[in-house]
């Protein structure tokens, strides 16, 4: 009987495990223009290629999202193809999820986070992907994403605080499809104080008066910039940070050449195409974390994200943070010598300027740890949390 039940398992297990990684990609396959093509894992006989071809439409259309076409192999994928692909980990044993009730996973992955997007205005009108987790009568910490990287780059962080805090995020304005797959929202404007102020209007949005921000890597800079400007920002985490003090701190090879990057394709459509038809060959993902790189590639995905992520993305690297540097909430400064992406002595230089700053600089750890939530940063996060919010600072 045990062994029955195991088998009986599989195919659920499959094809909920399906469902989850394409919701995961979902960022993706919803904003490219063209439909998408993927590639099993291992050679598959024609055959089962088309019963897997037909399966895959089966679970894309209950979970509403957009058709992909199954190839036999890699050959001739882009980058943002291959990446969809790894994730999706397609192989014999889909083929026989994709047979099971497609109820036992679809209403289980869609639940998951980050699930179905509320749509928040911003100040300008422009549109909002939000999402939030835990209790709403507990204190409200707003975690604020790396530009241009999907929700799901946060999941660690949302599970590891939402049991105790009400959590919200949402995802860098003009940068992602509606849930049509009609292609990004309208982008608005790009300014680093812009984006500030999507941090407010996303608070007010779920009806939060003053919340914790829990800045990670560019959205340091977003955070400590919405706390100069509102008291609504209570407090601060600000983690591995990348910021712009004009010389007064050194930043790493990365900085310098993703700012150059961003520079150039912000120039206008015809630089951000001419660096797409680079970035979209598979040698694109060889400095990328596999696991995540289905996230990093999203803002390269297409021309006009590239460009649109070089005005918004720019602007936060490009924008002197020093006039922030006045806010006088408690902060959470944290960075590790380890990291290579965003250079320590930033988060160093901020954390001395800063009224009521403590520096924490781990002893290991490269710039994607940060995300990853682990045990030590979030026991570091929430003695911090503990610290700084009391019962007088409910969220509603």
């Amino acid at each position: 009987m045990t062994t029955h039940l195991q088998d009986d398992r599989a195919p659920a297990a499959a094809l909920l495990s399906l469902a989850r990684a394409l919701l995961d990609t979902a960022s993706l396959t919803r904003v490219v223009p063209d439909r998408m093509r993927v590639a099993p894992v291992e050679p598959l006989p024609p055959g089962d290629l088309r019963a897997l071809h037909g399966a895959l439409a089966r679970v894309t259309d209950a979970l509403r999202l957009p058709g992909l076409d199954v190839v036999p192999d890699t050959g001739g994928l882009s980058a943002v193809e291959l990446c969809v692909s790894r994730r999706l980990g397609l192989d014999r044993h889909s083929l026989d999820g994709c047979a099971g009730r497609l109820e036992d996973a679809v209403e289980p992955a869609r639940a998951g986070f980050p699930g179905p997007a509320v749509v928040v205005p911003s100040y300008d009108g422009v549109p909002l992907r939000c999402w939030s987790r835990g209790p709403v009568n507990r204190p409200a910490v707003a975690i604020v994403n790396a530009c241009g990287m999907p929700a799901g780059m946060t999941a660690a962080w949302v599970a590891a605080l939402s049991s105790s805090y009400r959590v919200v995020t949402w995802e860098s304005r003009g940068l992602f499809a509606v849930d049509d797959g009609t292609g990004p929202g309208e982008l608005g404007g790009w300014s680093l104080d812009v984006q500030a102020s999507d941090l407010l209007a996303v608070l007010d949005g779920f009806g939060i008066r003053r919340a914790h921000a829990l800045g990670l890597c560019g959205g340091a800079a977003v955070a400590l910039a919405a706390a100069a400007g509102s008291d609504r920002i209570t407090s601060l985490s600000l983690w591995h940070g990348d910021y712009e003090l004009h010389g007064e701190a050194p930043k790493t090879a990365h900085q310098q050449d993703v700012a150059a990057l961003l520079a150039m394709v912000a120039r206008g459509r015809r630089q951000a195409t001419e660096m797409y038809r680079l970035m979209r060959r598979p040698a694109t993902l060889d400095g990328l974390r596999p696991d995540l790189a289905h996230y990093l590639i999203h803002p390269y995905a297409t021309p006009e994200l590239l460009y649109r992520y070089g005005l918004l993305n720019g602007a936060i690297m490009s924008a002197d943070c020093h006039r922030f540097l006045v806010a006088e909430q408690p902060a959470l400064v944290v960075t590790s010598e380890t990291d290579t992406t965003a250079h320590p002595a930033g988060s160093k230089f901020v954390a001395a300027r800063l009224p009521r700053a403590e520096l924490r600089t781990m002893p290991d750890g490269d710039h994607l740890t940060a995300f990853d939530a682990g045990p030590a940063l979030v026991a570091l996060a929430r003695d911090f949390l503990r610290g700084v919010t009391a019962p007088d600072r409910r969220d509603t």
